[in-house]
């Protein structure tokens, strides 16, 4: 007779803070990066669909790997694989275009989680999030997310600017309205084989 063993004898939390993930100057090359895009409304769901801004209001610009990205996109592969080993232990392949994000005044984004529905061959798995503001330099903009999917169980986060917040696609999560100045972010999605 045979026992099945556990394939992990660890309990994960699917959510970390890479603290300091970004210096000064690396932030300043991001910040340089911003002025090369043309930002349009974020929408919810795919392309085509139209705006609701009781849900989402926000500006978005897309960046992919090329010559002036080929380093962001080598750190922050580098900063997920690390922190994949030590708080998910997720099946992951490939990572996908960087968001930047613009919220000013008023502007948000309500409840949510970024999994996808459908029958995509690879989905996300893991959320992250790096702030490029120092929190002083905006009011409201939160991050509050539900780290074990009770809505009444909410972690509020203002991140210092560097700071890369990584969380399980499945989470809900939401940024509150900017009261004051503006909040910048990057966001990306890693992807993974669809698990059966």
């Amino acid at each position: 007779m045979s026992y099945r063993i556990p394939k992990y004898n660890n309990q994960l939390t699917c959510f970390a803070i890479w603290q300091n993930g970004f210096s000064e100057e690396e932030i300043e090359k991001i910040r340089f990066l911003k002025d090369l895009q043309e930002f349009s409304a974020g929408k919810v769901g795919n392309e085509g669909t139209p705006e609701n801004l009781a849900v989402r209001n926000s500006e978005v610009a897309w960046l992919h790997p090329n010559q002036d990205t080929d380093w962001l996109f080598s750190k922050l592969r580098w900063i997920i694989s690390k922190v994949n080993t030590d708080h998910f232990m997720y099946d992951i392949e490939v990572m996908d275009a960087i968001q930047y994000t613009k919220y000013g005044i008023g502007q948000h984004y309500n409840w949510h989680w970024d999994v996808e529905f459908g029958w995509q061959d690879f989905q996300r798995k893991i959320s992250i999030v790096m702030v490029l503001n120092d929190p002083s330099e905006y009011d409201g903009g939160e991050f509050e997310i539900c780290t074990h999917g009770n809505i009444e169980q909410i972690t509020t986060i203002k991140p210092n600017k560097g700071d890369v917040i990584c969380f399980a696609s499945w989470m809900p999560h939401r940024v509150k309205p900017v009261t004051s100045g503006e909040r910048t972010s990057l966001v990306s999605w890693i992807r993974g084989k669809r698990e059966s």
